[in-house]
């Protein structure tokens, strides 16, 4: 799958990536976004959680496209600050709804 994000296209690839640790990346360098494509960690909502994931790598897109790929505090770690990706991936379908209810969003 591919998606175009403020004018660059990034391919979205899933991949058993059979390790705990890692259930997806964002690379601005080779505009991929992978998604863990296995349940390595017998999650029992396992499409619940890469759907987060996948919104939570597309933020990275978006502010790695938006020129902010290198400007914040864990920098030398991820280029962004995870906590604020996480709030934004967690809590948009939340102020999309909001968003279409108010008549704010065309």
């Amino acid at each position: 799958m591919k998606v175009d994000i403020l004018g660059t296209i990034y391919k979205i690839k899933r991949k058993n990536l059979k390790s705990a640790g890692v259930d997806g990346w964002c690379d601005n360098t080779s505009k991929t976004i992978v998604i863990r494509k296995d349940n390595y960690n017998n999650v029992g909502n396992f499409e619940y959680l890469m759907k987060k994931q996948l919104r939570h790598e597309i933020i990275h897109a978006f502010l790695s496209e938006s020129g902010l790929q290198s400007n914040f505090e864990h920098l030398q770690q991820f280029g962004h600050e995870e906590t604020m990706v996480d709030w934004i991936a967690i809590q948009f379908p939340k102020i999309y709804e909001v968003y279409k209810k108010v008549g704010a969003i065309d």
